[in-house]
């Protein structure tokens, strides 16, 4: 076997290890073959060409061919002619099943479901990371370089894993690189022959060690060393490789620390669907009538949805042991309360803690930060999966409806209007639902009240549903508002949206909604099902008040400040009732 057959095989040795980041991405195993497949294809191909001499500028070119006919044999076998030659219906099929995919990426959070479109996008890009391995560790003759596209497999994977992936991936991936290395050494060694002895005084007898072996653990400590440090330079690929929680600025009480997370709205769909609800927490409090608890809030939207700027907080001011801030809120009154809140082991495992509109102070162990402008509770060094209890204390705004109707819009705070109200790109035909909604609404508030009793009346005919629509033309909002059917996470996002495009400040939070009271043991549960999405609206003088468009599931409650009083008032049910 030549060196350059040797090469072809390591790389795509290297490619299959490193794809060991992507288990606690999928639920099971059952896509793993598929996807390791993509890469033996490359491979094969790759030995075919070299073994056929075929010129070194066509061989990507035949690994392409390769990869494709195998997506199509494996993806779509069944409108193939003759089982090889594909037809029209192949692309039609393939399209399809990428949308699906697509789809499937906005509505689930890891791990997620082997469905067949998300194996066919893992695949793709399996095999696509396999052909530029190969293109420059074979064909370019560069090795070392071929580590960087190797990185390519860990940056999804550690993005959305709010854990991290952990040792045994990094490992694995830094083994198969190192084998390559150690391939492309004993090339060298081959082109170039054994260096001269030296003859110097005090050489040891019969030479220098400049065998292959000593070659090859050079090579080996200089790969693990760049297999090290790489990580850590490229953006997106932090500690959290190696098993943290997240990046910081140091763990000294000096400087700011922040943290990029993956998008909790992400992980609702799976939270919600599970078969059976996983108990996350519970909570005792003194508060007689509860509403819902916020994690983190995103205030940033794409044609893709909401996510959130960084999170950032200074060690020396922001502690929230050490109290936070009030709240501003003049015209509204308030409840201080006390909670309480016992975390189920190993279930709650993210970067925001689940406290009480208005917390003003968090007993809590570790480093736990405030971020005012989210209001999140953060940390940029653990997770809640290392706590098993806190105490929160809060004052919790109570919206008055007078006082919303009376608020004057002119009076936005400028950080609030240039953060939370700029405008978003939406298509005319959103623009236009939202001036027909609020076209006759003389107020902010009667403009948030319309919006929100559009998704609420059933005479629109919206329903609660995991089923949501895929994206239209790459825009989910547009196609859910067309299929009028979704769950929490719909249904926020496009209130908030309208909230935006009528030019009221607006933002989605999430959280857990109030979960369900035990009366005899007085401790209230919040399991996976209470998972959820709402809108958040700003007004001067009342601050960011909660709005609930999503029709009545898993607790969820339109709050009565937000019905016209000739509509009827809907409150909150009381501590002692359980919600259906």
């Amino acid at each position: 076997m030549s060196i350059k057959e040797q090469l072809t095989l390591a790389a795509g040795l290297a490619v299959a290890l490193a794809t060991a980041a992507l288990f606690p991405v999928f639920q099971g195993h059952s896509w793993l073959v598929r996807t390791v497949g993509a890469v033996l294809a490359v491979v094969l191909a790759g030995l075919a060409g070299r073994r056929l001499g075929v010129p070194r500028p066509l061989q990507p070119l035949l690994g392409l061919v390769a990869l494709v006919g195998y997506l199509g044999v494996v993806f779509a076998g069944q409108t193939l002619s003759y089982g090889l030659v594909p037809t029209g219906r192949t692309l039609e099929v393939l399209r399809v099943l990428v949308e699906q995919g697509r789809a499937d990426i906005q509505r689930y959070g890891p791990p997620v479901p082997p469905s067949t479109g998300l194996v066919l996008l893992c695949a793709a890009g399996v095999g696509a990371v396999a052909l530029v391995v190969d293109l420059v560790a074979v064909v370019l003759d560069r090795a070392a370089v071929a580590g960087l596209p190797l990185l390519l497999l860990f940056a999804i994977p550690s993005a959305v894993l709010p854990g991290g992936l952990g040792g045994v991936p990094f490992v694995l991936g830094a083994v198969g690189w190192l084998g390559l290395l150690l391939v492309e050494g004993s090339e060298r060694v081959g082109r170039w022959g054994t260096p001269m002895r030296s003859a110097l005084p005090g050489a040891r007898a019969g030479g220098d060690d400049s065998s292959l072996g000593r070659v090859g653990r050079r090579i080996g400590f200089a790969a693990l060393g760049a297999a090290v440090v790489l990580p850590a330079l490229v953006p997106g690929l932090d500690q959290r490789l190696l098993g943290g929680t997240g990046s910081g600025a140091g763990d000294g009480d000096g400087g700011s620390h922040s943290t990029t997370t993956f998008n909790p709205i992400a992980r609702l769909h799976g939270q919600l669907s599970l078969p059976r609800p996983k108990v996350l927490f519970s909570y005792q409090t003194d508060d007689p009538d509860p509403d819902y608890l916020r994690m983190t809030t995103l205030e940033r939207y794409s044609a893709t949805g909401w996510s959130a700027s960084n999170l950032e907080g200074d060690p020396r001011r922001s502690k929230v042991q050490e109290g936070i801030p009030t709240l501003v809120g003049d015209r509204a009154d308030r409840r201080d309360l006390s909670m309480t809140v016992t975390l189920a082991p190993d279930q709650l495992d993210v970067y925001w803690l689940p406290v009480p509109f208005g917390p003003t102070r968090v007993d809590v162990t570790g480093k736990w930060l405030w971020d005012a402008s989210s209001e999140t509770v953060f940390s940029a060094v653990t997770t809640t999966r290392e706590l098993e209890q806190y105490g929160v204390t809060a004052s919790r705004l109570l919206p008055n409806r007078d006082a919303l109707a009376g608020s004057d819009g002119s009076a936005i705070d400028r950080d609030v209007a240039r953060k939370y109200g700029g405008a978003l790109p939406v298509t005319p035909r959103v623009s236009d639902l939202t001036s027909r909604i609020v076209r006759n609404e003389p107020t902010a508030y009667d403009r948030a009240v319309a919006i929100q009793e559009y998704f609420t009346s059933s005479k629109n005919g919206f329903v609660y549903s995991f089923d949501a629509p895929p994206a239209t033309n790459g825009d989910a909002l547009e196609a859910f508002l067309d299929g009028k059917r979704g769950f929490c996470e719909q249904y926020a996002t496009a209130m908030a949206v309208l909230l935006r495009v009528a030019g009221i400040p607006s933002r989605v939070a999430v959280g857990f909604t109030r979960g369900h009271y035990d009366q005899r043991a007085g401790v209230w549960t919040v399991t996976t099902s209470d998972a959820h999405a709402w809108p958040e609206a700003w007004f001067p003088g009342s601050g960011w008040v909660r709005f609930e468009p999503t029709p009545a599931a898993n607790g969820a409650v339109v709050p009565a400040y937000s019905v016209p009083p000739q509509a009827g008032g809907t409150p909150l049910p009381t501590a002692s009732a359980t919600p259906t």
